[in-house]
Protein backbone atom coordinates (compact mmCIF):
# COMPACT_ATOMS: atom_id res chain seq x y z
CA UNK A 1 0.00 0.00 0.00
CA UNK A 2 2.90 2.31 1.02
CA UNK A 3 4.58 1.45 -2.23
CA UNK A 4 1.17 2.23 -4.33
CA UNK A 5 1.16 5.60 -3.07
CA UNK A 6 4.76 6.45 -3.61
CA UNK A 7 4.48 5.85 -7.46
CA UNK A 8 1.50 8.19 -7.62
CA UNK A 9 3.22 10.78 -5.87
CA UNK A 10 6.35 10.61 -8.67
CA UNK A 11 4.05 10.75 -11.04
CA UNK A 12 2.76 13.46 -10.37
CA UNK A 13 5.83 15.57 -9.35
CA UNK A 14 6.73 14.47 -13.53
CA UNK A 15 3.15 15.62 -14.60
CA UNK A 16 2.43 19.10 -12.96
CA UNK A 17 5.25 21.31 -14.60
CA UNK A 18 4.31 19.93 -17.85
CA UNK A 19 0.65 21.33 -17.52
CA UNK A 20 1.54 24.67 -15.82
CA UNK A 21 4.00 25.40 -18.86
CA UNK A 22 1.11 24.40 -21.07
CA UNK A 23 -0.61 26.65 -19.92
CA UNK A 24 1.42 29.35 -19.84
CA UNK A 25 2.51 29.15 -23.89
CA UNK A 26 -1.15 30.61 -24.81
CA UNK A 27 -0.71 33.66 -22.72
CA UNK A 28 2.55 34.00 -24.01
CA UNK A 29 1.91 33.65 -27.54
CA UNK A 30 -0.57 37.24 -28.10
CA UNK A 31 1.51 39.13 -26.09
CA UNK A 32 4.47 38.18 -28.10
CA UNK A 33 2.53 39.18 -31.11
CA UNK A 34 1.66 42.27 -29.26
CA UNK A 35 5.18 43.43 -28.92
CA UNK A 36 6.02 42.62 -32.68
CA UNK A 37 2.55 44.72 -33.59
CA UNK A 38 4.05 47.69 -31.50
CA UNK A 39 7.65 47.71 -32.76
CA UNK A 40 6.03 47.83 -36.27
CA UNK A 41 4.30 50.48 -35.79
CA UNK A 42 7.09 52.48 -33.86
CA UNK A 43 9.71 51.57 -37.35
CA UNK A 44 6.55 52.88 -39.14
CA UNK A 45 6.24 56.40 -37.48
CA UNK A 46 10.13 56.88 -37.59
CA UNK A 47 9.85 56.15 -41.91
CA UNK A 48 6.97 58.40 -41.91
CA UNK A 49 8.47 61.09 -39.91
CA UNK A 50 11.64 61.16 -42.14
CA UNK A 51 9.78 61.01 -45.40
CA UNK A 52 7.99 65.14 -44.60
CA UNK A 53 4.54 65.77 -43.92
CA UNK A 54 2.89 65.30 -47.09
CA UNK A 55 3.50 61.46 -47.09
CA UNK A 56 2.42 61.43 -43.87
CA UNK A 57 -0.95 63.23 -44.09
CA UNK A 58 -2.31 60.80 -46.94
CA UNK A 59 -4.64 58.23 -45.79
CA UNK A 60 -3.68 54.72 -45.41
CA UNK A 61 -4.99 52.02 -47.65
CA UNK A 62 -7.42 49.78 -45.63
CA UNK A 63 -5.37 46.52 -44.84
CA UNK A 64 -6.02 43.66 -47.95
CA UNK A 65 -6.42 46.86 -50.81
CA UNK A 66 -3.92 45.80 -53.50
CA UNK A 67 -0.95 48.31 -54.36
CA UNK A 68 -1.63 50.09 -57.08
CA UNK A 69 1.01 50.17 -59.88
CA UNK A 70 2.80 53.75 -60.61
CA UNK A 71 1.60 54.75 -64.09
CA UNK A 72 4.72 55.95 -66.44
CA UNK A 73 3.65 58.23 -68.84
CA UNK A 74 4.60 57.24 -72.45
CA UNK A 75 7.29 59.97 -74.20
CA UNK A 76 5.39 61.24 -77.73
CA UNK A 77 7.36 60.93 -80.73
CA UNK A 78 7.25 62.98 -83.85
CA UNK A 79 6.05 61.13 -87.30
CA UNK A 80 9.53 60.14 -89.07
CA UNK A 81 9.48 61.78 -91.98
CA UNK A 82 10.41 61.99 -95.27
CA UNK A 83 10.03 57.92 -95.38
CA UNK A 84 9.85 56.38 -99.01
CA UNK A 85 9.00 53.59 -100.73
CA UNK A 86 9.99 51.66 -103.36
CA UNK A 87 7.72 49.39 -105.78
CA UNK A 88 7.16 48.68 -109.16
CA UNK A 89 6.32 45.52 -111.67
CA UNK A 90 7.09 43.70 -114.80
CA UNK A 91 5.07 41.76 -117.26
CA UNK A 92 5.82 40.22 -120.48
CA UNK A 93 5.07 37.02 -122.91
CA UNK A 94 6.17 33.87 -124.60
CA UNK A 95 3.15 34.56 -127.60
CA UNK A 96 2.79 32.94 -131.02
CA UNK A 97 0.84 34.43 -133.93
CA UNK A 98 -1.64 31.88 -134.90
CA UNK A 99 -3.43 33.31 -137.30
CA UNK A 100 -2.81 37.50 -139.36
CA UNK A 101 -1.63 38.30 -142.20
CA UNK A 102 0.59 35.13 -143.84
CA UNK A 103 3.11 37.88 -145.86
CA UNK A 104 6.89 38.20 -144.26
CA UNK A 105 8.82 41.19 -145.61
CA UNK A 106 12.19 41.38 -144.56
CA UNK A 107 15.10 44.19 -144.07
CA UNK A 108 18.40 41.60 -143.58
CA UNK A 109 17.49 38.86 -141.74
CA UNK A 110 14.86 41.15 -139.47
CA UNK A 111 11.47 40.48 -139.86
CA UNK A 112 9.14 43.72 -140.32
CA UNK A 113 6.12 42.30 -139.66
CA UNK A 114 4.10 43.05 -136.81
CA UNK A 115 4.09 41.52 -133.68
CA UNK A 116 1.17 42.59 -131.18
CA UNK A 117 -2.83 43.11 -131.64
CA UNK A 118 -2.92 47.03 -130.95
CA UNK A 119 -6.16 47.75 -132.76
CA UNK A 120 -4.22 49.38 -135.51
CA UNK A 121 -4.00 47.07 -138.20
CA UNK A 122 -3.32 43.38 -138.66
CA UNK A 123 -0.94 41.27 -137.38
CA UNK A 124 2.03 39.21 -139.00
CA UNK A 125 1.17 35.52 -138.89
CA UNK A 126 3.69 32.51 -137.41
CA UNK A 127 5.82 35.46 -135.97
CA UNK A 128 6.88 34.17 -131.98
CA UNK A 129 9.14 35.14 -129.70
CA UNK A 130 9.84 36.60 -125.89
CA UNK A 131 8.71 40.34 -125.30
CA UNK A 132 8.77 42.33 -121.85
CA UNK A 133 5.94 44.30 -123.04
CA UNK A 134 6.23 46.99 -120.05
CA UNK A 135 8.32 47.42 -116.61
CA UNK A 136 8.09 49.96 -113.79
CA UNK A 137 10.59 51.21 -111.14
CA UNK A 138 8.73 53.56 -109.01
CA UNK A 139 9.57 55.79 -105.73
CA UNK A 140 7.13 57.81 -103.33
CA UNK A 141 8.49 59.79 -101.16
CA UNK A 142 6.38 61.11 -98.08
CA UNK A 143 8.12 64.60 -97.15
CA UNK A 144 5.65 65.08 -94.15
CA UNK A 145 1.76 64.21 -93.40
CA UNK A 146 0.88 67.05 -96.06
CA UNK A 147 3.04 66.56 -98.76
CA UNK A 148 4.50 63.80 -101.09
CA UNK A 149 6.09 63.01 -104.36
CA UNK A 150 6.36 60.26 -106.64
CA UNK A 151 8.74 59.58 -109.68
CA UNK A 152 8.05 56.78 -112.09
CA UNK A 153 10.40 55.28 -114.86
CA UNK A 154 9.04 53.06 -117.27
CA UNK A 155 10.36 50.24 -119.70
CA UNK A 156 8.01 49.91 -123.04
CA UNK A 157 8.67 47.68 -125.70
CA UNK A 158 7.48 49.94 -128.04
CA UNK A 159 9.69 52.81 -127.07
CA UNK A 160 13.09 51.73 -128.34
CA UNK A 161 16.19 53.27 -128.34
CA UNK A 162 18.08 54.77 -131.36
CA UNK A 163 19.86 51.52 -131.23
CA UNK A 164 16.96 49.51 -130.97
CA UNK A 165 17.32 48.21 -127.34
CA UNK A 166 14.51 48.44 -124.93
CA UNK A 167 13.59 52.50 -123.89
CA UNK A 168 13.31 54.17 -120.51
CA UNK A 169 11.21 57.47 -120.06
CA UNK A 170 9.20 59.10 -117.13
CA UNK A 171 5.73 58.43 -116.96
CA UNK A 172 5.09 59.96 -113.82
CA UNK A 173 6.64 62.86 -111.55
CA UNK A 174 4.92 64.62 -109.27
CA UNK A 175 4.18 66.57 -106.28
CA UNK A 176 1.05 66.48 -104.39
CA UNK A 177 -0.20 68.54 -101.53
CA UNK A 178 -2.93 66.51 -99.62
CA UNK A 179 -6.01 68.08 -98.18
CA UNK A 180 -5.34 71.51 -99.35
CA UNK A 181 -9.48 71.42 -99.83
CA UNK A 182 -11.42 69.28 -97.43
CA UNK A 183 -11.50 65.72 -98.68
CA UNK A 184 -9.00 67.26 -101.61
CA UNK A 185 -5.56 66.58 -102.60
CA UNK A 186 -3.85 68.62 -105.09
CA UNK A 187 -1.32 67.51 -108.10
CA UNK A 188 1.49 69.24 -110.02
CA UNK A 189 3.71 67.98 -112.73
CA UNK A 190 3.18 64.51 -115.09
CA UNK A 191 0.22 62.78 -113.72
CA UNK A 192 -2.05 59.91 -114.41
CA UNK A 193 -5.09 61.24 -116.19
CA UNK A 194 -8.66 60.27 -114.72
CA UNK A 195 -9.56 58.69 -118.29
CA UNK A 196 -9.37 55.04 -117.44
CA UNK A 197 -7.77 55.20 -114.25
CA UNK A 198 -11.02 53.91 -112.17
CA UNK A 199 -12.15 51.27 -114.84
CA UNK A 200 -8.22 50.24 -115.20
CA UNK A 201 -8.03 49.46 -111.73
CA UNK A 202 -11.49 47.55 -111.85
CA UNK A 203 -10.57 45.33 -114.76
CA UNK A 204 -7.20 44.05 -113.03
CA UNK A 205 -5.75 42.97 -115.54
CA UNK A 206 -3.58 45.85 -117.31
CA UNK A 207 -0.90 43.15 -117.64
CA UNK A 208 -3.18 41.30 -120.28
CA UNK A 209 -4.62 44.42 -122.18
CA UNK A 210 -5.02 48.01 -121.48
CA UNK A 211 -8.64 48.89 -121.18
CA UNK A 212 -10.51 50.29 -124.59
CA UNK A 213 -10.05 54.08 -124.35
CA UNK A 214 -6.25 53.02 -124.17
CA UNK A 215 -6.15 50.60 -126.41
CA UNK A 216 -7.57 52.38 -129.32
CA UNK A 217 -5.39 55.58 -128.51
CA UNK A 218 -8.17 58.46 -127.81
CA UNK A 219 -6.70 59.46 -124.60
CA UNK A 220 -3.20 59.86 -123.01
CA UNK A 221 -2.46 57.58 -119.76
CA UNK A 222 -0.82 60.50 -118.32
CA UNK A 223 -0.15 64.05 -119.36
CA UNK A 224 1.86 67.53 -117.88
CA UNK A 225 -0.66 69.35 -115.77
CA UNK A 226 -2.47 70.06 -112.76
CA UNK A 227 -5.38 68.26 -110.85
CA UNK A 228 -7.69 68.52 -107.95
CA UNK A 229 -8.56 65.53 -106.82
CA UNK A 230 -10.93 63.79 -103.64
CA UNK A 231 -14.10 63.32 -102.96
CA UNK A 232 -17.86 65.80 -102.16
CA UNK A 233 -18.63 64.02 -99.20
CA UNK A 234 -17.40 62.67 -95.81
CA UNK A 235 -18.96 58.97 -96.45
CA UNK A 236 -16.64 58.75 -100.06
CA UNK A 237 -19.32 58.17 -102.06
CA UNK A 238 -18.86 60.97 -104.68
CA UNK A 239 -15.60 61.46 -105.93
CA UNK A 240 -14.13 63.89 -108.42
CA UNK A 241 -10.73 64.08 -110.47
CA UNK A 242 -10.75 67.90 -112.26
CA UNK A 243 -7.54 68.27 -114.34
CA UNK A 244 -5.90 70.44 -116.76
CA UNK A 245 -3.24 68.92 -119.21
CA UNK A 246 -1.56 69.89 -121.70
CA UNK A 247 -3.10 67.44 -123.85
CA UNK A 248 0.41 65.79 -125.27
CA UNK A 249 0.78 62.62 -123.06
CA UNK A 250 4.30 62.63 -122.02
CA UNK A 251 5.77 64.92 -124.56
CA UNK A 252 6.20 68.50 -124.19
CA UNK A 253 3.56 71.04 -124.82
CA UNK A 254 3.68 72.06 -128.67
CA UNK A 255 0.50 74.57 -128.54
CA UNK A 256 -1.21 76.83 -126.78
CA UNK A 257 -4.41 74.96 -126.22
CA UNK A 258 -5.07 72.35 -122.98
CA UNK A 259 -7.02 69.34 -122.21
CA UNK A 260 -9.44 69.77 -119.69
CA UNK A 261 -10.41 66.52 -118.13
CA UNK A 262 -13.35 65.65 -115.28
CA UNK A 263 -14.77 62.55 -114.16
CA UNK A 264 -17.56 61.68 -111.00
CA UNK A 265 -16.49 58.42 -109.34
CA UNK A 266 -19.90 57.39 -107.75
CA UNK A 267 -20.41 54.30 -105.33
CA UNK A 268 -23.81 55.35 -104.02
CA UNK A 269 -24.87 51.92 -103.79
CA UNK A 270 -22.58 48.96 -101.92
CA UNK A 271 -20.54 46.70 -104.88
CA UNK A 272 -21.58 49.53 -107.79
CA UNK A 273 -19.18 51.64 -108.99
CA UNK A 274 -20.30 54.32 -111.93
CA UNK A 275 -17.99 56.41 -113.05
CA UNK A 276 -19.41 59.27 -115.88
CA UNK A 277 -16.48 61.08 -117.92
CA UNK A 278 -16.17 63.48 -120.05
CA UNK A 279 -12.86 65.75 -121.46
CA UNK A 280 -12.25 68.84 -123.92
CA UNK A 281 -9.22 70.40 -126.13
CA UNK A 282 -9.66 73.01 -128.37
CA UNK A 283 -7.15 73.02 -131.42
CA UNK A 284 -6.25 74.87 -134.16
CA UNK A 285 -8.15 76.67 -136.40
CA UNK A 286 -11.62 76.07 -134.62
CA UNK A 287 -10.55 72.27 -134.76
CA UNK A 288 -11.65 70.73 -131.62
CA UNK A 289 -12.64 66.80 -130.19
CA UNK A 290 -14.61 66.18 -126.56
CA UNK A 291 -14.42 62.41 -125.42
CA UNK A 292 -17.63 61.02 -123.13
CA UNK A 293 -17.28 57.73 -121.10
CA UNK A 294 -19.34 55.79 -118.83
CA UNK A 295 -18.11 53.23 -116.89
CA UNK A 296 -19.53 50.56 -114.78
CA UNK A 297 -18.83 48.04 -112.68
CA UNK A 298 -20.52 45.54 -109.94
CA UNK A 299 -17.83 43.53 -107.31
CA UNK A 300 -19.23 40.25 -106.97
CA UNK A 301 -18.29 38.04 -104.04
CA UNK A 302 -15.89 35.61 -106.10
CA UNK A 303 -15.38 37.97 -109.14
CA UNK A 304 -16.83 41.12 -111.09
CA UNK A 305 -18.37 42.35 -113.94
CA UNK A 306 -18.34 45.45 -115.60
CA UNK A 307 -19.05 47.60 -119.00
CA UNK A 308 -17.46 51.31 -120.46
CA UNK A 309 -19.07 52.87 -123.34
CA UNK A 310 -16.78 55.40 -125.06
CA UNK A 311 -18.24 58.26 -127.89
CA UNK A 312 -15.80 60.56 -129.07
CA UNK A 313 -16.54 63.85 -131.61
CA UNK A 314 -13.73 64.85 -133.44
CA UNK A 315 -14.69 68.74 -135.58
CA UNK A 316 -11.85 69.50 -137.97
CA UNK A 317 -11.67 71.36 -141.26
CA UNK A 318 -13.01 68.25 -142.87
CA UNK A 319 -15.63 66.05 -141.74
CA UNK A 320 -16.08 65.62 -138.28
CA UNK A 321 -15.09 62.33 -137.28
CA UNK A 322 -16.96 60.07 -134.33
CA UNK A 323 -15.28 56.56 -132.97
CA UNK A 324 -17.15 55.03 -130.19
CA UNK A 325 -16.75 51.52 -128.67
CA UNK A 326 -18.04 49.29 -126.05
CA UNK A 327 -16.19 47.18 -123.63
CA UNK A 328 -17.81 44.21 -121.83
CA UNK A 329 -15.68 42.33 -119.39
CA UNK A 330 -15.90 39.85 -116.09
CA UNK A 331 -13.40 37.69 -114.24
CA UNK A 332 -13.82 35.30 -111.76
CA UNK A 333 -11.89 33.56 -108.49
CA UNK A 334 -12.29 29.92 -108.24
CA UNK A 335 -9.74 29.81 -105.40
CA UNK A 336 -7.13 32.22 -103.93
CA UNK A 337 -4.38 30.82 -106.01
CA UNK A 338 -6.70 30.67 -109.40
CA UNK A 339 -8.38 32.88 -111.37
CA UNK A 340 -10.40 33.50 -115.17
CA UNK A 341 -11.18 36.46 -116.52
CA UNK A 342 -13.23 37.59 -120.88
CA UNK A 343 -13.04 40.36 -122.35
CA UNK A 344 -15.31 41.41 -125.60
CA UNK A 345 -15.12 44.85 -127.38
CA UNK A 346 -16.63 46.38 -130.16
CA UNK A 347 -14.86 49.27 -131.99
CA UNK A 348 -16.56 51.72 -134.59
CA UNK A 349 -13.49 54.05 -135.86
CA UNK A 350 -16.21 56.39 -137.35
CA UNK A 351 -20.09 55.99 -136.77
CA UNK A 352 -20.64 58.87 -139.04
CA UNK A 353 -18.61 56.87 -141.89
CA UNK A 354 -20.76 54.54 -144.12
CA UNK A 355 -17.84 53.10 -145.56
CA UNK A 356 -16.02 51.74 -142.50
CA UNK A 357 -13.70 48.48 -141.21
CA UNK A 358 -15.18 47.80 -137.64
CA UNK A 359 -13.35 45.57 -135.76
CA UNK A 360 -14.09 42.75 -132.15
CA UNK A 361 -12.29 41.93 -129.68
CA UNK A 362 -11.94 38.65 -127.71
CA UNK A 363 -9.83 38.09 -124.92
CA UNK A 364 -10.14 35.23 -122.78
CA UNK A 365 -7.42 33.58 -119.90
CA UNK A 366 -6.48 32.20 -116.89
CA UNK A 367 -4.72 33.51 -114.01
CA UNK A 368 -2.00 31.30 -111.72
CA UNK A 369 -0.88 33.04 -108.62
CA UNK A 370 2.10 30.33 -107.28
CA UNK A 371 3.19 33.06 -104.97
CA UNK A 372 1.98 36.13 -103.75
CA UNK A 373 2.32 38.83 -106.70
CA UNK A 374 3.52 36.40 -108.99
CA UNK A 375 1.51 35.32 -111.92
CA UNK A 376 1.39 33.01 -114.66
CA UNK A 377 -1.43 33.72 -117.00
CA UNK A 378 -2.08 31.51 -120.56
CA UNK A 379 -4.07 33.58 -122.60
CA UNK A 380 -5.74 34.28 -126.49
CA UNK A 381 -6.13 37.16 -127.50
CA UNK A 382 -8.50 37.78 -131.09
CA UNK A 383 -9.53 40.81 -133.62
CA UNK A 384 -12.32 40.33 -135.83
CA UNK A 385 -12.66 42.77 -139.21
CA UNK A 386 -16.06 43.56 -140.11
CA UNK A 387 -16.38 45.93 -143.48
CA UNK A 388 -19.09 48.37 -143.39
CA UNK A 389 -20.56 49.60 -147.06
CA UNK A 390 -17.95 49.33 -149.57
CA UNK A 391 -15.11 49.18 -146.99
CA UNK A 392 -12.31 46.31 -147.59
CA UNK A 393 -11.82 44.16 -144.39
CA UNK A 394 -8.50 42.46 -143.87
CA UNK A 395 -8.14 39.13 -145.69
CA UNK A 396 -7.11 37.51 -142.39
CA UNK A 397 -7.91 38.08 -138.45
CA UNK A 398 -5.61 38.52 -135.96
CA UNK A 399 -5.37 35.49 -133.30
CA UNK A 400 -2.22 35.75 -130.69
CA UNK A 401 -1.67 33.08 -128.16
CA UNK A 402 0.62 34.30 -124.71
CA UNK A 403 2.03 32.91 -121.73
CA UNK A 404 2.08 35.79 -120.13
CA UNK A 405 4.39 36.56 -116.77
CA UNK A 406 3.74 39.51 -114.18
CA UNK A 407 5.27 40.18 -110.98
CA UNK A 408 4.98 42.82 -108.57
CA UNK A 409 7.81 44.46 -105.71
CA UNK A 410 8.01 47.18 -103.23
CA UNK A 411 10.47 47.99 -100.38
CA UNK A 412 9.45 47.97 -97.33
Amino acid sequence: MRGRKLVVAGVLTVLLPWGARAEELPKSAPQTASQGAAQTIALADSQSVSQGASQSASPAAPEGTPAVPQLIPVQQTEPDFPRGRISGYMFGDLYYNASGDPVHTYSGSTDLGKVNVDGNGPITQDLNGIQVRRAYFQVDNDLSIKYSTRFRLEVDSKELTSGGKLGVFVKAAYIQIKYLVPRGNFLFGEISTPTFENSEEFWQYRSIEKTIADFRGISPSADLGVELKGYADAAHRIGYSAMIGDGNGQKPENNRYKRFYLSVPLNLVRDLKLEPYVDYEHGVAGADKALYKLFAGYELKRGAIGAEVVDQVIHSAGPSTEPFGLSIFGRMAATPAVAAYARYDRWQPNTRAANRVDSDLYIAGLDWQPYKDVHVMPNVEAIQYRARGTAVAPAHHDVQGRLTFYYRFSKP
